[in-house]
């Protein structure tokens, strides 16, 4: 993918991260389209362009709230590193398993986050984590095999009946 390419869509997803998400959630939890565009982005990288993928995207995220200014950078560093050494290459081509890896991250994610937004407090950390972050996660994954599936659907090419594309 075109470097120009890659920065247009991080902020696209960005600016609908920050603006439109959060209109759009169930029970006070959204998705995190940063996580599903990381998967994306990071799933047959290298482990170093993967972390450096993963720090940009976080670094971005980290400019729409300051407050934790490097929490999601990390956050996403991690995340990016490790889709990057356990997905890359492994699995198949197919949305659930993708899914798979986006619930997964978006867990990961909010373990890293947690501590830090709540202050280290173990009870505002486990209240948060099976409050809102399981169904973050689940709404996460299910938005990106949703959009894996499309996009899977408007790529596949079509063999005609004579041969050929």
């Amino acid at each position: 993918m075109n470097i120009v390419r890659i920065i247009f869509v991080a902020l696209v997803v960005f600016v609908i991260q920050m603006t439109a998400v959060s209109r759009i959630g169930v029970a006070g939890c959204t998705p995190d389209l940063m996580v599903i565009l990381l998967v994306s982005l990071v799933l047959d990288r290298g482990p170093v362009l993967a972390v450096v993928i993963g720090f940009l995207l976080g670094f971005l995220q980290d400019l729409g709230n300051a407050s934790f200014l490097g929490m999601n950078a990390l956050a996403k560093s991690i995340l990016a590193y490790g889709v990057s050494r356990v997905g890359g290459g492994l699995l198949p081509e197919n949305p659930l398993y993708k899914g798979f890896i986006i619930f997964a991250a978006c867990l990961v994610n909010d373990i890293v986050v947690l501590p830090i937004a709540t202050s280290f407090s173990l009870g505002d950390m486990f209240v948060s984590f099976f409050r809102f972050s399981l169904l973050s996660a689940l709404y996460s994954a299910l938005l990106g095999v949703i959009i894996y599936t499309l996009l899977e659907l408007l790529t596949r090419r079509v063999v005609r009946p004579g041969g050929g594309y």
